[in-house]
């Protein structure tokens, strides 16, 4: 993911901070990189799979401002999200609420690191912004979704796509599995409608 707003850390663990001028984007966004979304370990892989944002964000406009008593006094202005200038359009595809423009203004990615070093082993990438958890299985499957309203499956060894299937609705939370009578299943969230799947028999 990228980071403008710190070139690393300090002797002391602190970031070294790069100011950007007022208005410039910052990377990352308030949810870029990643959040509340659980990530998932895979002993058999040795892998950390972490849903990730690539976004960024105008964070705060200072403006001059005459105190009032009793009136918020913050000397300026947080801003919203606002499109690259000059990006590329996306024709034919609309994107989630948070990322309605391009491309450039924010997408979405799993991605797999070496528990052991922290490289990145791989990454899926995806059209838009993700709020989705992961799930991993004694498979080697990682299961995931995406505001777009896709749920997929990968191969949690190699990231390739598997599987994919469109339900209609934002997924903004983490698939789940279980087992009855012998038959596993898996199951998730999109909009408010919950999907089951399984294997055919």
């Amino acid at each position: 993911m990228t980071v403008n707003w710190a070139e690393g850390l300090d002797d002391n663990g602190r970031p070294i901070e790069t100011p950007q001028p007022p208005g410039a984007p910052t990377y990352p966004g308030v949810q870029g990189g990643t959040n509340w979304y659980s990530p998932s370990y895979s002993p058999r892989t040795e892998m950390l799979y972490v849903p990730a944002w690539e976004s960024y964000a105008s964070v705060f406009d200072a403006q001059p401002q005459e105190y009032e008593p009793g009136r918020a006094f913050i000397g300026g202005r947080p801003t919203t999200f606002e499109p690259v200038p000059d990006a590329p359009t996306v024709p034919g595809l609309t994107r989630g609420p948070v990322n309605t423009w391009t491309a450039a203004a924010g997408s979405g990615a799993v991605v797999a690191l070496d528990a052991l070093t922290g490289e990145t082993r791989w990454k899926f990438e995806m059209t838009d912004v993700t709020s989705s958890g992961i799930l991993t299985t004694a498979s080697d499957l990682l299961f995931t979704g995406a505001r777009s309203g896709y749920f997929q499956a990968l191969d949690a060894r190699t990231g390739d796509l598997l599987w994919r299937v469109s339900l209609g609705g934002q997924i903004v939370n983490g698939p789940m599995t279980y087992e009855v009578e012998g038959r596993q299943y898996v199951a998730v969230i999109a909009g408010s409608s919950l999907s089951t799947f399984a294997l055919r028999d």
